[in-house]
């Protein structure tokens, strides 16, 4: 038995489906909205980028394979720099970089580059400069092996064959990578 429906019905009806629309479209958006991520520029390194490049260069340069600059490892480390450092941490790599800068680096020969990051890789921890000098050579040492730069590198033997612990690396020529490394 079907009744007809009374219009105050179809009022509250349509009342309350409005109400729940406009609830939900409330509770919605805010969430909808913060998908977008956030609207702030990252902290960039531009103005050290010559810097960055320079002392990269100098811990894995260019020899007859390609170097860090070839590896792209200033970009990595910008992007670790932009994407995974806190602020205080941008603050404190970007007051070592400044410490480097103030040293002469940048006006320096490749010799008296070599020595300011010799003195800055034996230095105390409390040395400015010193703690940022130990981040960029980690960074360098890790983009740099992990790019396809470093497989020209590394050689690679799939079955190596019978093991000599003591052949000089001369008879070699270059470190050999196996599994597991």
């Amino acid at each position: 038995m079907n009744t007809p429906v009374s219009t105050s019905e179809m009022d509250r009806r349509s009342l309350l489906r409005g109400t729940v629309t406009v609830a939900g479209t409330a509770i919605a958006l805010p969430a909808l909205f913060s998908l977008g991520g956030c609207a702030s520029t990252p902290a960039t390194l531009v103005e050290h980028m010559d810097l960055v490049s320079a002392v990269s260069d100098r811990i894995i340069p260019a020899t007859d394979t390609g170097g860090a600059l070839a590896a792209k490892v200033p970009e990595y480390i910008a992007a670790v720099y932009e994407r995974h450092f806190t602020e205080e941490q941008r603050g404190e790599f970007t007051a070592g970089l400044n410490a480097i800068a103030d040293s002469g680096f940048m006006d320096a020969d490749a010799q008296g580059r070599d020595t300011i990051l010799s003195d800055l890789a034996s230095a105390a921890r409390s040395q400015a400069g010193e703690a940022t000098f130990q981040q960029l050579r980690d960074m360098t040492i890790f983009g740099f092996y992990t790019s396809e730069v470093a497989t020209e590198e590394l050689a690679y033997e799939e079955i190596p064959g019978r093991y000599d612990g003591c052949v000089p690396l001369s008879e070699i020529g270059r470190a050999w990578l196996d599994r597991g490394v």
